[in-house]
């Protein structure tokens, strides 16, 4: 990437242990609260959050081809290169939420998935009855953990940290990533994740626009187990889904906590699945969508207690067969539904896509 920093031999050969002790590990509490509010405010979910729901009312299980992949991706990593993940991936995120003009526009390693993604935001922006015109979508490139400008900009701007300490906890992050664990801040695990955020006002920085935020990582992961012919497509359908929740109002219900991600998640899959599937969307045929419902399978949860619960991995296909159907039997193949009208029918099946499978 321009300007990217070099990583020197001392850096490079420092133990990822011996990092405990330098002011990255010491970054105060106030700092991390800092940073962790800010990320919240941005409603970002976890891809792979795991806890148990139910076993006598669902099946559910997270042992899907592409959580494994990314398990043997960590399967030798140290304690301390899992003490460290978490605020490496939360740098990663930030930087491209709040700086995304230096994110890039190429999607996926060598950006092999640009063409994919690009393709897609333009369809949906003419599919969709909202003023698609100002979202952006914005890369996540993992090796920025290299650029030690980059890095320390994050920790001055989000975690509120001096210049001097933001310019050591840099080289540290540098230290941490440029090592053969972390693939030399390449890992699938620091970028594998997909979001969408609507606009918001962060004090004393300014205005975020309305973005959806691709991760290297998560479409890496899907190359791995055969989807890449339609994880770039799917996951960015499913993104544009909520920013129609977003201007539609549609993240307001009676639910709270899991059960209300639940459903913005579904309804987000079951959108993706109508304009994939539509004769005016991306006119899949359907061995094409099950492979959509598979993307979307193997990222369900099994964390029903969880706030950002997405779904169990059925509960997540039966969406997309819903959305599928919706498409595919109407009687007029040429119309697209308005988003509401849509969203509507979709809150009358919700009890049929989330019954217990027992």
């Amino acid at each position: 990437m321009p300007g990217q920093a070099q990583a020197n031999t001392s850096d490079v050969t420092q133990s990822r242990e011996s990092v405990r002790e330098t002011p990255l590990a010491s970054l105060s509490a106030a700092s991390r609260d800092r940073a962790d509010h800010l990320e919240a405010q941005l409603e970002i979910d976890d891809l792979l959050s795991d806890q148990a729901i139910n076993p006598v009312d669902y099946q559910c299980t997270t042992a899907t081809p592409v959580r494994d992949w990314l398990a043997s991706a960590t399967a030798n990593w140290t304690s301390a290169d899992h003490a460290f993940v978490n605020i490496l991936q939360q740098v990663v995120v930030l930087d491209a939420v709040l700086f995304p003009n230096d994110a890039g526009s190429s999607f996926g390693p060598n950006g092999a998935y640009t063409t994919q993604v690009s393709h897609a935001v333009r369809d949906l922006r003419s599919f969709w009855d909202i003023d698609g015109s100002g979202i952006r979508v914005v890369p996540m490139h993992s090796d920025m953990l290299l650029n030690e400008a980059r890095v320390a900009r994050i920790f001055q701007v989000a975690f509120g940290v001096d210049a001097k300490n933001a310019a050591q906890a840099a080289k540290d992050v540098r230290a941490l990533a440029d090592t053969d664990a972390f693939d030399h801040g390449r890992h699938p695990l620091l970028t594998f994740n997909a979001f969408a955020i609507d606009r918001l006002e962060v004090p004393g920085f300014g205005t975020i626009p309305p973005q959806i935020l691709m991760g290297d990582g998560v479409l890496q992961g899907f190359d791995a187990v055969g989807l890449d012919d339609v994880a770039p497509q799917a996951i960015v359908a499913h993104e544009y889904g909520h920013h129609v929740q977003y201007q539609q109002n549609l993240f307001a219900s009676p639910l709270a906590g899991a059960e209300a991600s639940r459903r913005t998640e579904l309804m987000a899959d079951a959108f993706g699945a109508y304009y994939l599937t539509h004769a005016r969307g991306a006119s899949m045929q359907w061995k094409r969508v099950q492979e959509y419902s598979q993307v979307f399978f193997q990222l369900g949860d099994c964390a029903f207690s969880f706030g950002s619960h997405h779904g169990t991995p059925n509960q997540r296909l039966h969406a997309v067969q819903w959305g599928y159907d919706v498409a595919q039997n109407a009687e007029n193949q040429g119309h697209i539904l308005p988003s509401l009208n849509f969203a509507g029918r979709f809150e009358q099946e919700l009890p049929i896509l989330i019954a217990p499978d027992a």
